[in-house]
């Protein structure tokens, strides 16, 4: 493999990455009866359990060890849980343009915190991308018009959507600094398995009824999303944490196209302007980082 190839491998694989979890509409759509914590365990615990038989037949387990920076495996599981969370919360009371709009603002935290805790350099050019993707992210969103309504399920929708976009920056963050120590698999092993902890109390209060009615999706979801988050992880180990954060927005544009694709809703001209910023942040990020894509 040429030099050319290893360094355009981590830019693919967080693209690929995102662009699958940008599937999770379509199965949220289709899944019925179950709140947004059992939902998450459900695709946590199928997740889990292809991570490690894929390991097993593969004798990888012993990457599994937590030998170093046992904490922040804690932290990467705890962190994971609250954006999922925050997340769906955000959707539930305020929208899904208020929950994107917010979610997405993690490369403006991972911009601003990275330098100084992981001590990465930051160009005079990191900006001008930064820039085009927020600009984008509120296209998507149309804040001039969501923003209007301030009643108290709202206010409660912006801050879950807040916090969603702080843990999820600050997991973009403890992703790159478990990166010498664990593998990508294994992140997504530890990631996944802790956060299972924190969903269990929502699924246990879930009618066993709703699991099993719904279990055919929830085994592809959980596979489907797993697979994201494995490629997702072993991408944005090799690149810089500000450049994963907003080669991340892939996600919301994937999202969109499957939402208008797939689930027949409608396209507006500010969502498209909107997607072609974060798209051109994103090819900016690469081409400055010496990658010929």
């Amino acid at each position: 493999m040429t030099a050319q190839e290893n360094s355009l491998k981590p830019y693919l694989e967080v693209i690929t990455g995102s662009i699958i979890y940008g599937t999770i509409g379509i199965f949220l759509d289709r899944i019925e009866d179950m709140s947004a914590g059992s939902i998450l365990f459900s695709r946590l615990f199928f997740g889990l359990c292809v991570v490690f038989i894929y390991l097993l037949f593969n004798r990888g387990l012993g990457q599994l060890k937590p030998e170093k920076k046992r904490r922040y495996l804690l932290l990467l599981g705890l962190l994971n849980a609250i954006t999922g969370m925050c997340y769906f919360s955000s959707i539930r009371y305020s929208g899904v343009s208020v929950a994107v709009l917010l979610l997405y603002t993690a490369p403006v935290y991972v911009n601003l915190l990275a330098p100084s805790i992981l001590g990465e350099h930051r160009g005079s050019d990191s900006f001008l991308p930064l820039l085009l993707a927020i600009a984008g992210v509120l296209l998507i969103a149309r804040p001039g018009e969501i923003l209007v309504d301030t009643g108290p399920d709202f206010q409660k929708g912006l801050i879950f959507g807040l916090l969603s976009g702080l843990s999820f920056g600050a997991t973009i963050i403890t992703i790159r600094y478990l990166r010498d120590d664990y593998s990508g698999i294994a992140q997504t092993f530890w990631l996944t398995g802790i956060s299972l902890l924190f969903m269990l109390p929502a699924a246990l209060a879930t009618p066993p009824a709703a699991f099993v009615r719904n279990l055919d999706t929830l085994l592809l979801f959980g596979l489907t999303i797993t697979f994201a988050a494995v490629i997702y992880l072993r991408g944005i180990s090799g690149i810089t944490a500000q450049t994963g954060s907003i080669l991340a927005l892939v996600e919301p544009v994937s999202g969109i196209f499957f939402d208008i694709t797939v689930l027949k809703n409608p396209l507006y001209i500010s969502t498209f302007l909107g997607c072609s910023l974060i798209l051109t942040a994103a090819y900016i990020v690469s081409k400055r980082n010496g990658v010929n894509v």
